[in-house]
């Protein structure tokens, strides 16, 4: 086997302490579904010097990855077909790209438990396909998310705010039709 896995759709990596490397990615340019999973050692952009390549990612979660600061560049290879990305429990994550905005397809975003990120990328605004936005246990985000970062994500339909995992707050933006105000409509719901 010469490492190529061209039909591979679906891959799940979990539980690998001692992974450093997913270097045969650039040959899953099928993969549509990736999960990562509690790999302490892994560093994602290791790969970046492959960040031109044309991936077919749908979904992308990372769970539980001390080492994430950054997304790599590679995933700009799935601007045309990431739906989903989950970014969760990701104690050192920092930023997201300023590249964000140009993931077109992007349907659902969540971010979970990544302390260090406080505020989302300028022009958030081309990411109509974005439907439902989730932050939790990302205090400083959320805080900023219901104040300057509000604008950003005000086409949204549905976005969910915790600061903690007590607390639910639903924002829903809708454009009111009879004028050219913004309508806020804020649902609060607290579940223990």
């Amino acid at each position: 086997m010469d490492g190529r896995l061209p039909y591979l759709r679906t891959l799940v990596v979990g539980d690998c302490p001692s992974l450093t490397s997913l270097s045969l990615f650039k040959h899953l340019t099928a993969l549509e579904f990736l999960l990562i999973n509690n790999c302490e050692e892994l560093s994602l952009t290791e790969e970046d010097d492959n960040e031109n390549l044309k991936l077919s990612l749908h979904t992308l979660m990372i769970v539980k990855f001390p080492k994430l600061e950054v997304l790599p560049q590679w995933l700009q290879g799935s601007a045309n077909t990431l739906q989903h990305l989950d970014i969760v429990d990701c104690q050192n994550f920092k930023t997201l790209p300023e590249w964000l905005p140009s993931v077109k397809s992007l349907q659902k975003l969540r971010i979970d438990d990544c302390p260090k990120l406080s505020s989302l990328p300028e022009g958030m605004q081309p990411l109509t396909a974005l439907r439902e936005l989730k932050i939790g246990g990302s205090p400083k985000l959320s805080r900023r998310c219901r104040k300057e970062d509000g604008p950003k994500i005000a086409h949204v339909p549905v976005v969910e705010l915790r600061e903690d995992y007590g607390q639910i707050c639903r924002y829903k933006f809708v454009k009111a039709p009879e004028d050219d105000e913004d309508e806020e409509e804020f649902n609060t719901s607290h579940n223990q």
